[in-house]
């Protein structure tokens, strides 16, 4: 029995299609709404292949922040919300900058996964350190 593609290759597959047989023959309103599907196959693929190293890399940021275990990423996010809300990192503490740095790396992982084009003109770590 030959293997089946993933769920990756099946989405190369329709962004190859796509991009050499059908949009260079569209026009107006049919060529806005099949480059739209174009990007979202894109952000699709970059999430099947990055998704789950991204999830535990925030995961290890977050429980960093803590002594204690935190849970799965859910949990981990959903303390993290309750404790900034709380205002439990005082400001100008190396908590804090902890807490920035963190937040800053998953926006930046987040921004990577949805700014494709832009993130691959600038290179993978193009966001600025701040």
């Amino acid at each position: 029995m030959l293997p089946r593609p993933g769920a990756a290759d099946l989405l190369k597959l329709a962004e190859q299609g796509l991009q050499d047989h059908l949009v260079g023959t569209l026009t107006g309103e049919a060529k806005y709404h099949t480059l739209m599907a174009l990007r979202a196959i894109a952000i699709a693929k970059a999430e099947l292949e990055e998704g789950p190293a991204a999830d535990a890399a925030e995961l290890k940021r977050i429980q960093a922040l803590y002594p204690e275990p935190v849970g799965d990423l859910a949990a981990a996010r959903k303390r993290l919300a309750a404790d900034i809300r709380a205002r439990r990192f005082q400001p100008g503490t190396p908590r804090e900058v902890r807490l920035l740095d963190a937040l800053t790396a998953t926006t930046a992982t987040r921004l990577r996964a949805v700014n494709i084009k832009y993130m691959v003109r600038r290179g993978r770590g193009a966001e600025s350190a701040v």
